[in-house]
Order: C-alpha cells, then sequence, then structure tokens
C-alpha cells in the first residue's frame, strides 16, 4: 500500500497533469507576464461553459470567494435568511456571514444526506432572500424541488457545487442550474487547479456583475472607478492551466472514482451496523468522496474505527462533523436552525469519509476495506 512520507494513506490526493503539461500550457502566458485573467483563464471559462451548458462561467481565486460573491451580485439585503444545509462544509455558511445574512439551517433527507425541499419550505420567511442547496459528497440535491420552491416564493436558489463538477441531474451536467452554481477546484476535487473555483450562470447581468466583483468591483470600462464592493478573486495564469488540463480528463477521473466507490459500496454497505449514500436513479455523484456512515448497531463506533485506521496507517475524516449550526463560530453570530434536524444529526454522528481519488490503485482501496471488515464484520 503506497502511503505518504508522514507514513499515511490520505484520504484524497490531486490528480495533477505533468508538470511538463503545465508548462507547456502556461509558457506564452510567463513569458508575456500577463499571469492573471489572461487568455489561459479565458479559455478554461469557455471549456467550462461548453461542459456544463452554461453561458457563462466565471473563474474566481476560490470557491469560498465565489460563494462571498454571489450574495453581493444579488444584492440581498444585509440581516436577510438564506437557507442551507448544516449537513455542509463551512464555507458555504460562512459566507453568508461574511455578508452580513443570517443563515437558516435546515435538515437534509435521509438516504441521500442532501437538502430536505419540505423542511426548506417550512423555514421560509419574510425575511428569506435567497435558497443554497449543496452538492453533498458530489451528489446533487432534489434540484427540481428545490427550484420550484424559489419559484413559487419569488427567491433566487443558487447552488454551493463545490464538490459536483462531473455530476449530472436529470441527464444533464451539473452548472446550469438556479441562478448559478459555484464549483470549487482545490486539491480535494476531482477537478483541481490546485487552487480556485468557477461560477456557472445563464444570466448575463449576473456573469458581468460577478466579473466586476472578483476584479475588487472595478468599472468595466476603465478599472478606475470602483462601482461594487468586490474582493481580490482573480484566478491566476497557473492555476487556470492546471485546471484546463484537469478538466479535459474529468470523465476519466469520475470514471475511476465511481468504479473504486462501487467496489467500497460492495465490501463494506452491508456491514453489520453500516449504511452509504443512496444515488437516486436520476442523478449522478462526481465521486469527490466516499462515506460509511457506522450507526450505533456496528460492532465498534465510528469515533474506534476512525481511530483504528489512524493507527493504522490509513487517514479517514468524520465527514460533516461536527454539523454547520454546531459549530464553535456560529454560536456567535445570528442564525436559525430548524427544529427538525434528526437527519443532519445522525449522519453527521454516523459519517466516516474514507481514501478516495482517481489515481487510487485496487489494491490500495482493497487494503481500507480488509482493515474494516476486520473492524466491523
Amino acid at each position: 500500500m503506497t502511503q505518504d512520507p508522514e507514513g499515511f494513506l490520505p484520504i484524497i490526493r490531486p490528480t495533477l497533469p505533468s508538470l511538463e503539461e503545465v508548462a507547456n500550457t502556461v509558457r506564452s502566458s510567463w513569458r508575456s507576464g500577463l499571469v492573471s485573467l489572461g487568455s489561459i483563464v479565458q479559455s478554461f471559462e469557455a471549456e467550462v461553459s461548453a461542459r456544463t451548458g452554461a453561458r457563462h462561467a466565471v473563474a474566481v481565486s476560490s470557491c469560498t470567494a465565489g460563494l462571498m460573491l454571489i450574495p453581493q451580485a444579488l444584492d440581498l439585503p444585509r440581516g436577510s435568511e438564506v437557507i442551507v444545509p448544516s449537513f455542509t462544509f463551512a464555507a458555504t455558511a460562512q459566507a453568508l456571514v461574511w455578508n452580513g445574512l443570517v443563515p437558516v439551517f435546515c435538515d437534509s433527507l435521509p438516504g441521500t444526506c442532501t437538502l430536505d425541499p419540505e423542511d426548506v419550505e417550512r423555514n421560509l420567511s419574510s425575511k428569506t432572500a435567497a435558497i443554497c442547496p449543496v452538492y453533498t459528497f458530489g451528489l446533487p440535491p432534489d434540484i427540481d424541488e428545490l427550484t420550484e420552491v424559489g419559484r413559487r416564493k419569488g427567491i433566487p436558489v443558487y447552488f454551493d457545487t463545490a464538490q459536483g463538477l462531473g455530476a449530472t441531474y436529470g441527464g444533464k451536467p451539473a452548472g446550469g442550474s438556479g441562478i448559478c452554481e459555484v464549483f470549487s477546484l482545490s486539491p480535494t476535487k476531482v477537478v483541481t487547479a490546485i487552487e480556485g473555483g468557477v461560477i456557472t450562470t445563464d444570466d448575463d447581468a449576473l456573469a458581468d456583475r460577478l466579473r466586476s466583483l472578483r476584479d475588487y468591483g472595478k468599472d468595466p470600462e476603465d478599472g478606475e472607478d470602483m462601482i461594487h464592493l468586490g474582493l481580490s478573486a482573480r484566478m491566476g495564469e497557473l492555476n487556470a492551466a492546471v485546471g484546463l488540463l484537469s478538466l479535459r480528463n474529468v470523465d476519466a477521473l469520475v470514471k475511476s472514482r465511481l468504479e473504486h466507490i462501487a467496489r467500497y459500496r460492495e465490501r463494506l454497505g452491508s456491514l453489520p451496523g453500516c449504511w452509504v449514500q443512496e444515488f437516486p436513479e436520476d442523478r449522478t455523484t462526481s465521486g469527490n468522496y466516499f462515506v460509511l456512515f457506522i450507526t450505533d448497531r456496528a460492532r465498534r463506533d465510528r469515533d474506534e474505527v476512525h481511530r483504528a485506521l489512524k493507527a493504522a496507517g490509513i487517514q479517514t475524516k468524520r465527514y460533516f462533523f461536527p454539523p454547520v449550526h454546531r459549530q464553535t463560530v456560529f454560536q456567535r453570530v445570528p442564525m436559525r436552525v430548524s427544529d427538525r434536524m434528526r437527519h443532519t444529526m445522525k449522519a453527521s454522528g454516523e459519517a466516516l469519509a474514507l481514501p478516495l481519488y482517481s489515481h487510487m490503485t485496487h489494491e490500495e482501496c482493497g487494503a481500507i476495506c480488509n482493515h474494516i471488515e476486520r473492524l466491523l464484520a
């Protein structure tokens, strides 16, 4: 089993293009000195648009930056509420707090672990300004139901699709739903730019505003007057080169991950007291993570398995734990929590993400399964 220098088989490792490919791609920009928002960024954005079917793709420095810019671009009033799941990575809600917005944490569905549309509707209020569902571990949420809630109430729905590049819903690739979607390109994602993100949208005016916002809020005419409250959230040409090469390989990257997930599900999904995420027939996952849920009926509890695997040199992650509404920082900021968080609390207390990356070997996957079977079978 191939381990990193610190003795661990890591939970995730980016599958990167070769240095030679990156150097060849970035050479002209490097020589010209136009190393930010240049021709490679434009090529990357064009290929993201082609891949997702969205009219526009706006590259940014990170998914979190994108999540921070979207409320600004939508003019969401400070103090208003945005509905999000609590079973997600903290950035989904942190971006709201940075904008002076109030996260409203709703429950997730059993099985898929995605945002529960019924609980969303229950928690709408006169202050609700938007809904932000999440692709959980790369699996799309119930997009049709969630966007219908937003349509009926006249509020925008935008998607935190951080882990979802390469997923599909209703036979269509992720990236074309709601008012916009924002992807992560960090080292933990299927498609990586080392660091970065990209927002997709069919709304021309929103795309123009996001392009200004990612560059301090500059006036596109002369770049001297600041017309929006923006950020320095540009993508560099080097990141775009890595992202472009990675994107061109996305089908193979996803295929490899799904093969490993299938092995994990076959070997571990029926262990006593364990369950795995459901994949409805109307959608496919990007395979960003594989998570084994270990209940109190299992031979050992989740935390015992986590510690035992660490001792064996296998890195795992209790993911997402704790749920966002229980994390320390959110006890100090305005928020609202649904009174129905049972499935969120259950999933958070049972979830254990296992090592998964596109160039993982069958032997590594099998060795991990052997360890877990010895613990739980």
